[in-house]
């Protein structure tokens, strides 16, 4: 009998040691966990993002909690190159992990808050990702840590694909497409959690393979990056194919810009959230092997641009933070800074409820604008229409 609680002591023991923490997060178009810093006991809201190969900080937070930069470095992003400020020696905690010298990144990420329309206080990835084997389950909405992918009772239940890592932290994948005109194209790209898309072509990927000339109409937008603003290409594609796990008709990016990760010939492009997100998964960057299978999202249609609008928080106000030209909604005069006061009467400031009215493809919605230089309000009624 001692010998048999022995072995149940041993095996409870060993699970423990494998499984170090489960982690809930929260799903706002990208993933969200809670981080304490340092000796603080408030939690933050950050983002978890395969993408960010060193962690980061918004600046206003760190002069909160009395954290300074003794560093500088210039760092290369997805629009370009800029000298960034660092933290370096610091201690985050996640659920019952602590990492210590931490380096964080200082950056004022209002802007990037604003567009996701809820709490951003730093970015977190590559500290965790080295570190542990983590399988992430959108069904649950939590993230497991494991020592060894071994240890997960259910992992013979995924596909499995190898990751590599050409240059740097951040991992790439295969990809292959079938374009609107109905010719194929394939690539390694960045796999990036932290990118709200489906995916997007690095520049000189696309001018090489002419894509933007092969995915039938395309409108030019707006992107955020970490700290710059560039414009774009949407597109869209027949499919996108990863492993024979296909997504049909979904829109796509095509970058313009000359610098920075998305205009280096390094990577053919970036595999965004938007992708990423519709599996559940195991990353071990220990034996470079992405585990995945499909999860509930899997086959929801992807949303196309309709209104022609992007929107963002500020403080208490619905403001437009683009609008695509060739759009009804700049027919009708409706510009960047005007501020939205009501969507079909809906006065209310989630972003997501705003997003869900502009979305529905063939209907009416009536939108009440207060212009920016005149400070008139108008009401402004557009048909929602897919513009590509």
């Amino acid at each position: 009998m001692n010998r048999f609680f022995l072995i149940i002591i041993l095996c409870i023991g060993s699970s423990l040691q494998a499984q170090v923490a489960t982690i809930p997060f929260e799903k706002k178009e990208l993933v969200f966990i809670k981080v304490k810093v340092n000796q603080h006991q408030e939690p933050l809201h950050f983002v978890f993002d395969t993408g960010a190969s060193t962690a980061v900080l918004d600046s206003e937070v760190a002069k909160r909690l009395g954290i300074q930069s003794n560093y500088s470095q210039n760092t290369r992003g997805a629009n370009g190159s800029e000298v960034y400020q660092i933290a370096t020696g610091q201690s985050i905690t996640i659920e019952n992990i602590k990492f210590q010298n931490v380096n964080l990144v200082l950056v004022d990420l209002k802007e990037l808050a604003q567009r996701t329309g809820t709490r951003l206080e730093g970015i977190i990835g590559y500290d965790v990702l080295k570190k542990f084997v983590t399988q992430m389950d959108f069904e649950t909405h939590t993230i497991k840590l494991y020592t060894s992918s071994k240890e997960i009772p259910d992992r013979n239940t995924y596909q499995e694909l190898p990751l590599q890592f050409k240059r740097g932290p951040i991992p790439q994948i295969e990809v292959d497409f079938v374009l609107k005109d109905g010719s194929t194209e394939s690539g390694s790209f960045l796999f990036d959690s932290g990118a709200n898309l489906t995916v997007a072509f690095n520049t000189p990927f696309a001018k090489k393979n002419n894509i933007k000339s092969r995915t039938g109409k395309t409108i030019t937008a707006k992107a955020r990056g970490l700290t710059k603003t560039s414009m774009f290409t949407i597109g869209a594609a027949q499919k996108l194919s990863i492993a024979n796990n296909d997504f049909l008709d979904l829109p796509i990016d095509i970058s313009e810009t000359k610098t920075g990760v998305s205009g280096s010939s390094a990577y053919d492009g970036i595999l965004g959230a938007k992708i990423i997100n519709r599996f559940n998964m195991i990353l071990d960057y220990q034996d470079k092997i992405w585990y995945f299978k499909p999860n509930v999202t899997f086959k929801k249609p992807f949303y196309f641009p309709m209104s022609g609008i992007s929107i963002k928080l500020v403080g208490d106000q619905i403001l437009v933070g683009h609008v695509i030209e060739n759009s009804e909604a700049y027919r009708l005069g409706i510009r960047e800074g005007d501020e939205l006061l009501a969507i079909n009467e809906y006065t209310g400031k989630d972003l997501s409820v705003w997003r869900n009215h502009l979305r529905k493809d063939q209907e009416k919605v009536t939108l009440k604008v207060k212009k920016e230089r005149s400070e008139e309000v108008e009401q402004v009624t557009i048909l929602l229409k897919r513009l590509l």
